[in-house]
């Protein structure tokens, strides 16, 4: 590395450290201060509250890297550009794409990083958090759920259902269709009411009808050498969020509530968010490269105002790619990855302009 290269992220490197520590700080004083009033009117403890905001730092970590990347790099070139220095070192011959090669390397490695990070760390701090909140201020979830239409596993038998009830594990007024492995309908069972009984469903005051006859319908009242075995976690709510997921475990339960039948493009968008999110850090440098030289006066101020402005553009551009996702507008890829995309372009257009 050439001492040009190691005197840009000397520069680079505290001037980060100090924007993510300010950064980290903002968030957790807006999740305090948004929250407080429920741990003053539950009597939380202070140490409780002091153990909800430590185990939220890795999240803020996350949220706040970009921000503090796209700071500090655009406050480096800034006080380069308005010492001079950078005026020197160019008409010296040495090259833009040359000197911050280090920090675009830094950045990328930053970017494969904060992936790691985010699922060995962030994900299980989280789930901590969010599950402590939720036990000091008394929160109760309902897993009973309502209008099902469920598949088993093996594709052979849908279960339709107008409530399943958790605490008792039992479905009510059960309508269950039953096909061969070619898909032909072979039984249609009718029940008031199933109950789940150790490994298998009970059925009671059930009429099954079955086709295997070609010739009539035949109408039994009981289930015969049929066993029901879909497992009841099958007919929960949908409660669990793949933000607290790691990602093995997040495919896996995407790929369960997709069996289910119940709705999954919001979650299948926040899987792929998982990989998109990582890279704006790296998208964010070349912003910042090309318009931290535009600042003249007030370099910290500035410096501060672009990268708010520019973090926030990008934020709320992934909200709204989100929703639409989630709404199934566009792909649930498309909702991860679009604003990666676009702010990914914009940069290597505006790199283009750049002092050199």
């Amino acid at each position: 590395m050439k001492v040009l290269q190691r005197y840009l992220l000397q520069h680079f490197i505290p001037v980060c450290f100090v924007a993510l520590l300010f950064f980290v700080v903002l968030l957790q004083l807006a999740d305090l201060f948004s929250n407080l009033w429920k741990y003053l009117a539950n009597d939380i403890p202070a140490a409780s509250i002091f153990k909800i905001m430590l185990l939220y730092v890795p999240k803020c970590i996350s949220f706040s890297m970009p921000m503090a990347v796209l700071f500090a790099s655009s406050y480096t070139m800034g006080n380069l550009y308005a010492r001079n220095e950078l005026t020197s070192i160019f008409a010296s011959g040495y090259p833009l794409y040359r000197l911050i090669f280090p920090l675009l390397i830094f950045g990328l490695l930053l970017s494969f990083g904060m992936f790691y990070f985010e699922d060995r760390v962030v994900i299980h701090s989280l789930a901590k958090k969010n599950s402590m909140t939720r036990i000091l201020l008394d929160q109760d979830l309902s897993f009973s759920n309502t209008n099902l239409v469920v598949m088993s596993e093996d594709d052979q038998t849908v279960y339709f259902s107008d409530y399943y009830q958790d605490t008792e594990q039992r479905l009510y007024n059960v309508f269950i269709v039953n096909r061969t492995a070619e898909g032909v309908i072979s039984k249609v069972i009718q029940t008031n009411m199933l109950t789940w009984k150790e490994d298998h469903w009970e059925p009671e005051d059930i009429h099954l009808y079955s086709f295997e006859n070609p010739d009539k319908v035949e109408l039994y009242r009981s289930l015969g050498a049929l066993i029901l075995t879909e497992q009841p976690e099958t007919f929960r709510r949908n409660v669990i969020s793949v933000d607290e997921l790691p990602s093995d475990e997040a495919k896996t339960y995407i790929n369960f509530i997709r069996r289910a039948g119940l709705p999954h493009a919001e979650q299948l968008s926040n899987y792929y968010k998982r990989f998109s999110f990582p890279f704006t850090i790296f998208i964010v440098l070349f912003f910042s490269i090309s318009l931290g030289g535009r600042f003249k006066k007030n370099i910290l101020l500035m410096s501060l105002l672009l990268s708010l402005s520019i973090g926030v553009s990008f934020y709320v551009m992934q909200m709204i790619t989100m929703i639409l996702a989630k709404w199934e507008y566009i792909s649930p890829l498309a909702g991860a990855w679009l604003p990666v995309v676009a702010f990914t372009a914009g940069s290597i257009a505006i790199l283009r302009y750049a002092r050199t």
